[in-house]
């Protein structure tokens, strides 16, 4: 498998339009080890076999984005190896694949995480050294694909530079950026000038890893908010824990949304990216902020029930179905004028 960097001229098909979604970052091997009993330090644990499947934040949002029959896009690296070719294979039913070029033997990337028996993440390990190997030259090399797109979605997976390169793309394309932090030793990769992301998805430990603070409740999570409002972001959303959802725009607008409980949790694997992609379907038809969130905590209410990292329950019917039994609504589109949002009438 020879991978190449995106490069389009005459010959080559036209670029997508404005309606795609395109998501940048990481679509790494994910392998699942459940542990069977009470997890005990340095000694052997007995577990069940393995699981092993497609990860990577980038690639799962877009897998979940693509279930829900939005057009979406992947710009990744994977290594020239047997782990590359099922990632590319089965991520290619629901997205188009856009493989960069790495210049050495790196190997795809690999997220192993392991698993208690009620599904909860004890430790995970992530190889991923050939994100290393991706230079800010193949975001400039790509900027019709970035302009062209309805949305962005990038996760930190890439480098400082590559990460910088693509905020500075999307703010000079005005082109609409959702940044997930993935974790906290990845958030430092952000930089300091943020004018440019719309929206950040974040938990508050890893704010706390970005802003040197500690966000002991709601009020320091909302003060954090508005340094992040100062650094140039239009939105930020912190997931905070199982708890409830903040939100906080520069406008002033903010809010809690509340996270049901569920009956029975199977794996929590893959449930940021589901709520992200849930976020990102709210974005892109119109909501306001508070169903925009209430749309990304169904779709980790579809994700963790079943053991898979993105469930193959996801859809557009299942989505609505699931919000409206959550938040005992009917989800209804919106229009956005003069800094109001207005329901749409039926037609």
């Amino acid at each position: 498998m020879k991978l190449k960097k995106i490069h389009k001229n005459e010959q080559d098909e036209p670029w997508p339009s404005s309606e795609q979604i395109l998501c940048i970052g990481g679509a790494n091997l994910d392998r699942k080890i459940m542990i069977k009993g009470t997890f005990q330090l340095y000694t052997s644990n007995p577990s069940s076999t393995s699981l092993q499947s497609c990860g990577g934040v980038a690639r799962n949002v877009a897998e979940n984005l693509g279930r829900l029959s939005r057009r979406v896009s992947l710009l990744t690296a994977v290594g020239d190896d047997a782990e590359g070719e099922f990632i590319i294979e089965q991520s290619s039913r629901y997205m188009q694949v856009l493989p960069l070029q790495v210049q050495d033997e790196s190997s795809t990337g690999v997220y192993t995480a392991l698993m208690n028996e009620h599904g909860e993440m004890i430790v995970a390990t992530a190889e991923m050294e050939i994100y290393d190997q991706i230079r800010p030259s193949v975001i400039f090399e790509n900027i019709p694909l970035i302009a062209s797109s309805r949305l962005v979605l990038l996760d930190t997976n890439f480098s400082m530079n590559v990460i910088a390169a693509t905020i500075q793309v999307c703010l000079e394309h005005q082109v609409p950026l959702v940044v997930s932090s993935v974790s906290a030793s990845k958030m430092r990769k952000l930089p300091r000038n943020l004018h440019g992301v719309e929206w950040l998805v974040c938990k508050p430990d890893e704010a706390e890893a970005y802003l040197g603070l500690e966000l002991k409740d709601d009020q320091h999570i909302l003060d954090a908010a508005r340094i992040f409002h100062k650094l140039g972001i239009q939105n930020v959303i912190f997931i905070c824990g199982t708890r409830h959802v903040l939100f906080a725009s520069q406008n002033g607008t903010h809010g809690q949304v509340p996270i049901p409980s569920v009956q029975q949790v199977i794996d929590v694997t893959g449930a940021d990216d589901a709520f992200i992609a849930g976020m990102i379907y709210g974005i892109t038809q119109g909501y306001p902020m508070e169903q925009v969130c209430q749309f990304g905590i169904s779709c980790v209410d579809l994700t963790i029930q079943t053991d898979r990292t993105v469930s193959d329950t996801i859809s557009i019917n299942k989505l609505h179905s699931r919000f409206q039994e959550l938040y005992g609504t009917h989800s209804q589109n919106f229009v956005f004028f003069k800094g109001v949002y207005f329901k749409k009438k039926n037609t």
